[in-house]
């Protein structure tokens, strides 16, 4: 072999190598983790909250190392689990939209955790914050006005390990290390025994509505001022039933959908660019006590649960269906724990549902994990769900998601 075909053999080899390299680095950046979160809630235990981290693969779910990560605070201990956060409440852990922090309540110790989440999706506790008020269960991390990211924090007040306080929705300044200063003279007082239920923010992040639940209950509309501050906007109260519970708002039109857990319908209430909501349309639900309910991103597709027929509806809500919701399919579920919040994968390839128990006759609390079609956006239950190994009598909630 002459010397310049060695050459030529080194340099092929050479590059064969470096491709090779590029190769597997480039698969390992892939290698994400989709982590699902959810917080125990552990109230007849002091300081024993927590949040569990399980790691889906190919719809499988298990537990990342060091889950599940205290909070160092108190959960919401109910004798009567129909009256726990989970059962009346979303959004009580959120994930920033970099994926780096993610924020819990303590109910019975009226406090937020925060954690740093690591490249792996595991957490390290960073801070803990008073509430300003009792027993906050729903989070609005709104991370686009001009005064900086803020969060609304609810404090239902229905801690039955409490008493003397009222319902409210407080705002933070949040900085980038996650800790919470209360925005000065920003508390929203409500009605007692409303139980206001969830801060769900507009994706415009302008505005901020609050579901109240119960007694006064409403669905109410503010501005995100300047000063961090909720500027009322309307409120409206149900055109059907007695009650609002569980919302989502579409991620392209301005709409938001409200759960009627006690005529089983949906509500559609569309807003103006000014903030003010307005009645829309009603959809009827095929399951019984629609609640929970999340959109996807492309703004097309609608999912709800229904908690006491522990089934998923998916809608229709592209083009002119935005303020009437097709229903596409209604799934029941697997047996395990009755369905309550819900969310959807960053990759949208998966629709995650909590199981909640619910005695007499209950079977533990369980996460459900669904296969989402790519061609209509409905949904499948291929894999039995997981078990959150919560103590007996303790009722798990919220659910957040990541890609790590």
């Amino acid at each position: 072999m002459t010397i310049a075909v060695v050459r030529r053999s080194i340099a092929r080899s050479s590059g064969v190598l470096t491709l090779m390299l590029v190769l597997v680095i480039s698969a390992t950046a892939l290698a994400q983790n989709n982590v699902v979160y959810v917080e125990s809630n552990i109230g007849q235990t002091t300081n024993q909250n927590s949040v569990f981290a399980f790691v889906n693969s190919g719809g499988k779910l298990t537990q990342l190392k060091g889950s599940p990560y205290p909070t160092m605070g108190t959960g919401v201990y109910s004798s009567n689990p129909v009256f726990a956060p989970g059962f009346q409440a979303d959004q009580e852990i959120v994930v920033n939209s970099a994926g780096t922090l993610l924020f819990a309540v303590n109910g019975h110790s009226d406090t937020i955790t925060t954690f740093n989440v690591n490249s792996d999706g595991s957490l390290t506790l960073a801070n803990i914050s008073n509430s300003n008020g009792a027993d906050p269960v729903s989070l609005g991390l709104d991370e686009t006005p001009p005064s900086g990211t803020v969060m609304t924090v609810i404090n239902q007040d229905a801690d039955p390990g409490q008493g003397g306080g009222v319902p409210n929705a407080t705002d933070f300044f949040v900085t980038e290390a996650g800790d919470l200063t209360p925005v000065s003279n920003s508390t929203v007082n409500y009605p007692a025994s409303s139980i206001p239920a969830q801060a769900l923010v507009s994706p415009s992040g302008k505005f901020m509505f609050v579901v109240q639940f119960m007694g006064g209950g409403a669905l109410t509309s503010y501005d995100v001022g300047a000063g961090g501050k909720l500027v009322l906007n309307n409120s409206l109260l149900p055109t059907k039933g007695s009650v609002f519970l569980g919302a989502a708002a579409n991620a392209k039109q301005r709409a938001v959908y409200v759960g009627l857990p006690d005529v089983n319908m949906v509500g559609t209430y569309t807003y103006t660019s000014a903030g003010t909501i307005a009645f829309s349309h009603l959809t009827t639900n095929p399951g019984l006590q629609v609640c929970w309910m999340t959109g996807n991103k492309a703004g097309t597709r609608l999912y709800t649960t229904e908690t006491n027929s522990n089934s998923v509806t998916v809608y229709d809500i592209s083009g002119a269906n935005f303020n009437k919701p097709k229903e596409l399919q209604h799934l029941p579920l697997l047996p395990g724990g009755l369905a309550t919040n819900v969310k959807i994968d960053p990759t949208g390839s998966y629709l995650y549902v909590l199981g909640l128990n619910d005695p007499p006759g209950g079977t533990g609390n369980y996460l459900h994990v669904l296969n989402i079609s790519s061609t209509d956006g409905t949904v499948t239950e291929t894999v039995s769900p997981t078990s959150v190994p919560v103590p007996t009598g303790e009722v798990p909630m919220g659910l957040a998601v990541a890609l790590k």
